[in-house]
């Protein structure tokens, strides 16, 4: 009776050493499973990092190339515009010489006898010379209104495109934060239901996980739609066409 008391008990210990060998290596399993999906996540999240960072360093490329692409058109519209009143001020300075011209020959002609209308028609001509001059300096003027009023728009155009960048990069951060808030709780819900035994409990977490899932994708949404966002490019202004032309020529009437 003793011998077989002792089998027992033996055998009882044998069955324990089993389920606590048992034990152990499910516990060593768990604990891998456990470290291989932080590591998993670990890794996804770092690439998702990454790509957030390639895509805002991106956007802020093409806005600064964009910025300096108006900047660049820009100076090249106000060198014509200068160019431009450059030509209407040496017209100007051709229309002066040419009516000092007349007004010479005029006197030189005024002693000798000639038909009327070539009296009258130089008159006419330095009149209409001293008018064309009186609308080229006009001009010229509203030219350097027109030149200063651009200078003031493409500064404000600037601003604004900096200020709309600055403005996309933090709602990017803020979405960033936000996604890596919800990715904690979500990792945080997995621990959770891997060691929830209540069924009611574990549905509860799985809806909870779910209304995280939601908010994961519409982070992630929004983040690739300001992604998309870029400042507008100005409009072309129409070049305007010179007021007057003055053709050089040795006919004091210029064919009239």
């Amino acid at each position: 009776m003793s011998d077989e008391n002792s089998a027992l008990i033996a055998l009882a210990e044998l069955k324990n050493l089993e389920a606590e060998r048992v034990a152990q290596e499910q516990a060593k399993a768990n604990a891998k499973a456990e470290a291989e999906r932080k590591a998993r996540e670990e890794i996804e999240r770092k690439a998702r990092e990454e790509a957030e960072r390639i895509a805002a360093e991106e956007a802020a490329r093409v806005a600064k190339a964009q910025a300096e692409k108006e900047a660049r058109e820009r100076e090249e519209r106000l060198r014509l515009q200068e160019t431009e009143l450059r030509t209407r001020a040496e017209q100007e300075a051709r229309l002066r010489e040419e009516q000092m011209r007349l007004d010479a020959q005029i006197l030189m002609t005024e002693k000798k006898a000639r038909p009327l209308w070539l009296t009258i028609t130089p008159i006419v001509l330095g009149i209409g010379l001293i008018i064309g001059g009186y609308f080229a300096w006009t001009t010229i003027e509203n030219r350097d209104i027109a030149a200063e009023a651009e200078r003031a728009k493409a500064a404000k155009r600037d601003e604004d495109n900096r200020k709309a960048l600055e403005t996309l990069m933090a709602e990017l951060n803020e979405l960033k934060t936000e996604q890596e808030r919800l990715e904690k709780e979500r990792a945080a819900l997995d621990a959770k239901l891997g060691q929830v035994q209540d069924e009611t409990e574990r549905q509860r977490l799985l809806a909870e996980k779910a209304a995280l899932e939601q908010q994961l994708d519409d982070n992630k949404a929004k983040q690739s739609k300001n992604k998309t966002k870029r400042p507008k490019a100005p409009k072309e202004e129409t070049k305007k066409k010179p007021a007057i032309t003055v053709t050089k020529t040795d006919d004091p009437l210029d064919g009239l």
